[in-house]
């Protein structure tokens, strides 16, 4: 396991324990509609999220994993490694997008799009993926963070419309 990620683990107590998410019925539901913003309602393994989380592994070198999660911290899909607990992962995530989203605002900047975590033995970027979804992406310290947003930016724009679009019936 990747020592960044170890200690991540170590400190907020993450293991290889599973997590249900969502309200029981297979279904992660984002209760927010009433804003204006499109209301999550998606399969915790989308298959069309899943498949831009596998394009990315095979378009990024050092690559150690991916996910996707609500801003609420709830996880709709992922491509990590045994070693590394998706659910908490995606919770960690969604607080620091929220910690850095509060950041920009406080110092009037705009729109906070994706913000990178330089851990010495590899990177964390989480990328904002709309307004209610993120895309977190894990390399080792190998990699080259140009190519990684090459590969990610599209990826996180494509997930938000798949995510932003209703479902099916």
């Amino acid at each position: 396991m990747n020592l960044v990620f170890a200690e991540l683990a170590r400190r907020f107590g993450l293991g290889r324990r599973r997590v249900a998410t969502g309200s029981g019925d297979g279904e992660i539901h984002d209760e927010r509609g009433s804003d204006g913003v499109h209301a999550l309602n998606v399969e915790p393994s989308d298959p069309a999220v899943e498949a831009h989380l596998a394009t990315l592994r095979l378009k990024v070198p050092h690559l150690i994993g991916s996910l996707a999660a609500t801003v609420d911290g709830l996880l709709i899909a992922h491509d990590l490694p045994a070693t590394i607990e998706p659910t908490g992962i995606a919770a960690l995530a969604a607080a620091q997008l929220s910690l850095s989203q509060t950041f920009v605002a406080a110092t009037h900047s705009t729109h906070l799009q994706e913000l990178v975590i330089d851990g010495g033995s590899g990177h964390i970027v989480i990328y904002a993926a709309g307004p209610t979804a993120l895309l977190g992406v894990l390399t080792d310290a190998e990699a080259v963070l140009g190519r990684v947003h090459l590969e990610a930016r599209p990826a996180a724009l494509a997930i938000a419309a798949v995510l932003s679009t209703p479902p099916q019936e």
